[in-house]
């Protein structure tokens, strides 16, 4: 060692031929590396250590190529602390390192040269360094780089220049060298960085957000009780943005109860300045469309949980898309998209966005382009004070206060393109919120650019006639006074999407919809229709047509196939009697309470349903055809009193609810056991179908057990760790446990002994109770369940009325099966004792009579395999009569030929 450092100061000393300059470069070099290394002050963090953590896993510092990562996410959601927390723990592992904080900021005020030359500069420690072009670096500084493992933080960078000019290209930096960028842009990053490589800051979750507020507010980690609830109010309206939550703690430190009352309610009308200022640094950034979207998003859309088809249609101009301008706002952190495609944005950038607004004409409200608060809509309606500036209004009934409108009060908002009138609050907000605009002299018209038109509680019966609706997206006029939509017999609605007047109850008849080709929802829910106008039938987009509770609608028939129908409900049209409409999209039907008697034969046509409800209605039969619905699998028949006969059903069919059929008879089930076995039924309930015969309890019992041994099969290979606890299901009139559960009894106890069985292989158990009649109305039945004075419950569904007869009720719960094994694993002989409650109406449980009986069937895979090939020899290929005869005539000549030669 002594040698080594003997040479070395050899060398440097040739270079320096004064110690004393020796060490003044020694001590610049150790000052320069000192002040590489930031020192971060971590405490009163709270919450991002995973997120450092997830970071520096993207890094794969121990990798040596060059890798850059970005850092994604909305203003104040904690990019740049969770960036230099990084660098402060890291740094000391390269050889140079620099930070660079506002990118953004930096670049307007010194421009693109004193940047990169800061960079570069820090980087090789020579502040006489010089950099004359901003793309490329000199040859002499690129070599030197490359010998270099460097650390460089970029801190919100907002343009894609800003990474060409000041990093280049990767291969500007030695091996092992790291690029961290931070951004609220995500398309910055798409050059530079993989999309796997980047990181997206989301929220903070409540506790960490309720900890980090604490801190902030009270400097300690514990809360004076009279503070609390106000404490959580203000983490709410945060949502988990750390520098929302700082400086509303820090705001309100050391100030008394009151004032925290009064911040409270005054930040949904006044946001604070300084998180208000960081949104407005993005919204800066945007081009002029993209700036209209954001405010029509904020000020408009937010919370109609509209999904991004929908606002791409409300929002296009002329036919010009705004693909880019919502992916450049998700990009930039300004809205969110759900995983099913619904838009939605931070509060606190809402609210900027309202103030922005409010800037547009501060004095004069009616000058602004959007109106959504109260106050100001009060006074620009009661005053008829609307201009063409305004865009859009949204108005919130139940906050309004009473207004009369004149007749002309939309006639200056000739660009009014969004109008929402909407009841939203408790009931009785509701109800008052029914006469809050009054219209005493009528509506003489309507902006025709409207694209979006909800108006709850409507009260005029029908919209002016000079309005020609041909740019609406949606109309929505539920709980209206509307007898005709329109006076006139056609309207242009070529851009009509969603037609809601649901509850109208005086809406009696429908226009002509013909002209309104991209029509994809109606919901005509609890209307007076007695019949739909047929240009209904001939609208080849229409996906969901909603009928329910249309009590005076007497018939719905179509002789045309319906190309796009997916979902139709006339649920509650007590008084419709004739039914006939297919669509080969169709995929679910509801016929519940209706006074339909049968179904068409062209059911059979409907190939995609899924789920078909016809209970309570007067079905006396379901047609053959419908064994062809190959994709069905929900059928509800309960309560269909007149039902006599079940077809055979199609084997795609997973629940069956028979339940109240008190005429039903006879049901087919396939002629084998072979194609029971495609079935794969979950949930089968034929509850107090006490006329069933004897073959056909027969057949159900039989296609209990396939369906309950198949189900428990397909269960017991799944993960011990899958979240699903799976529960099959299937009850029969009976009063004793079928013969085929191992353990059978009539008490409400016994001992199962496991100890011979195979315990290297999952066990399923199958539960069977005999439930006697119970006379009392209810929901559930628990099943209490004690193995070995060791407590458990099964909830299982029961009829709503009364239980008439003792009924056999089987059961695979997978949780409950999970944890048997793990007693079986331990203890392979235990005692099980059952006891059994009703819970009524009330809510409460009343013990029911002792169980008619129980039984348990223990099953595993090699188990299942030998049932099955059971069932497939029982049924295996026979010998027909006529060939039995021949061989026993050939058998007797035989017989005979043998009996000659032995006594010849």
């Amino acid at each position: 060692m002594s040698t080594l450092f003997f040479w070395l100061y050899t060398f440097l000393n040739f270079f320096y031929r004064n110690d004393a300059l020796l060490v003044k470069e020694i001590v610049k070099y150790v000052l320069t590396r000192l002040d590489h290394v930031q020192q971060v002050n971590s405490k009163g963090l709270v919450g991002i250590g995973k997120q450092i953590s997830h970071v520096e896993s993207l890094l794969q510092t121990e990798s040596n190529h060059v890798r850059a990562i970005g850092i994604w996410g909305m203003s104040g959601i904690g990019k740049t602390t969770i960036a230099e927390q990084v660098y402060s723990r890291l740094c000391s592992e390269y050889e140079s390192c620099y930070f660079k904080a506002n990118v953004r900021e930096e670049w307007g005020r010194y421009g693109d040269m004193y940047l990169k030359k800061d960079i570069f500069s820090t980087l090789l420690g020579d502040q006489e360094l010089k950099i004359d072009t901003p793309h490329g670096l000199p040859g002499f500084v690129e070599r030197r780089l490359r010998r270099m493992k460097v650390l460089v933080v970029l801190d919100d960078v907002n343009d894609p220049q800003q990474l060409e000019i000041l990093i280049g290209r990767l291969d500007w930096f030695g091996n092992g060298s790291r690029i961290i960028i931070t951004t609220r842009d995500k398309q910055v990053l798409a050059k530079r960085v993989v999309e796997n490589d980047i990181y997206e800051v989301r929220a903070l979750e409540f506790d960490d957000s309720f900890r980090l507020f604490i801190l902030n507010a009270f400097e300690q980690n514990h809360i004076e009780k009279e503070y609390f609830e106000l404490s959580k109010k203000m983490v709410n309206y945060a949502k988990g943005n750390p520098l929302i939550v700082e400086v509303l703690g820090r705001h309100l430190r050391g100030k008394d109860k009151t004032i925290w009352e009064s911040q409270l309610q005054r930040l949904t009308k006044v946001p604070i300045k300084r998180v208000q200022d960081a949104v407005r640094l993005s919204y800066t950034d945007l081009d002029r469309h993209e700036k209209k979207i954001l405010l029509d998003i904020a000020c408009f859309f937010d919370g109609l949980h509209l999904k991004v088809d929908q606002i791409k249609l409300l929002v296009k101009d002329h036919g010009y898309s705004v693909d880019v301008e919502l992916e450049s706002l998700k990009n930039k952190a300004l809205i969110t998209i759900s995983q099913d495609n619904v838009v939605s944005m931070h509060s606190i950038i809402q609210e900027t966005a309202e103030e922005i607004v409010r800037e547009e004409s501060i004095d004069d409200p009616g000058k602004q382009s959007r109106l959504l608060d109260p106050d100001d809509i009060y006074q620009v309606l009661k005053n008829n004070k609307g201009s063409e500036a305004i865009r859009s209004i949204a108005i919130n009934l139940s906050k309004m206060k009473e207004v009369q409108l004149n007749s002309k009060v939309f006639a200056k908002m000739k660009k009014l393109q969004y109008l929402d009138i909407y009841g939203k609050g408790s009931s009785c907000d509701i109800l008052q919120s029914r006469g809050v605009l009054y219209l005493p002299q009528g509506l003489e018209s309507l902006p025709n650019e409207l694209r979006y038109l909800r108006w709850a509680h409507f009260p005029l019966e029908s919209l002016p006639s000079n309005f020609s609706g041909e740019k609406l997206v949606l109309l929505d006029l539920q709980d209206s006074q509307v007898r005709k939509l329109w006076h006139e017999d056609h309207k242009d609605l070529v851009n009509l999407k969603y037609l809601k007047l649901r509850s109208s109850s005086h809406l009696v008849e429908l226009p002509d919809l013909s002209s309104a080709t991209n029509l994809e929802v109606i919901d005509l829910r609890l209307c007076g229709l007695t019949s739909v106008h047929p240009s209904v039938f001939t609208l080849n987009k229409l996906m969901k047509l909603d009928l329910g509770g249309c009590i005076s609608l007497i018939s719905f028939r179509s002789n045309i196939h319906l190309s796009s129908l997916r979902y139709l409900s006339l649920a509650s049209c007590i008084s419709l009697k004739d039914f006939s409409v297919t669509s080969k999209e169709m995929v679910k039907l509801n016929l519940e309470f209706t006074g339909i008697k049968q179904l068409p034969s062209s059911i059979g046509l409907q190939t995609k349903l899924e789920k078909l409800l016809l209970g309570h209605s007067y079905i006396g039969n379901l047609p053959e055809s419908i064994k062809l619905l190959t994709s069905l699998r929900h059928l509800g028949l309960e309560d269909c009193r007149k039902l006599q006969s079940l077809p055979e059903l199609p084997s795609s069919l997973i629940a069956l609810d028979v339940s109240g059929c008190l005429s039903l008879e006879n049901v087919t089930f396939p002629s084998t056991a072979i194609q029971m076995l495609k079935e794969n039924k979950t949930r089968v309930a034929f509850w107090n179908c006490l006329k069933l015969n004897e073959h056909s309890l027969k057949e159900i019992e039989l296609n209990a057990q396939i369906n309950m041994m198949k189900f428990a099969h397909q269960h017991i290979s799944m993960s011990r760790s899958h979240p699903y606890d799976a529960k099959g299901t299937y009850v029969f009139p009976g009063s004793s446990v079928p013969k085929w559960l191992v353990y059978r009894t009539t008490h409400d106890y016994m001992t199962i002994d496991l100890s011979f069985a195979n315990h290297s292989s999952q066990l399923g158990f199958i539960f069977c109770f005999v439930v006697p009649p119970v006379p009392s109305q209810g929901f559930i039945l628990r099943f209490n369940i004690s193995v070995d004075g060791d407590d458990s419950q099964l909830h299982l569904d029961r009829p709503s009325h009364e239980i008439k007869s003792d009924h056999v009720y089987l059961v695979y719960d997978r949780g409950f099966s999970r944890y048997l094994n793990s007693r079986v694993e331990d203890q392979p002989k235990f005692k099980i004792k059952i006891t059994a409650e009703s819970r009524r109406l009330t809510s409460e449980y009343v013990s029911l009579m002792m169980l008619r009986g129980f039984g348990v069937s223990p099953i595993n895979t090699s188990q299942y395999l030998n049932f099955i090939q059971q069932m497939e020899m029982a049924e295996g290929p026979s010998i027909p009569t006529s060939l039995w005869s021949v061989v026993n005539s050939l058998l007797v000549v035989l017989i005979c030929i043998v009996l000659f030669l032995w006594f010849v």
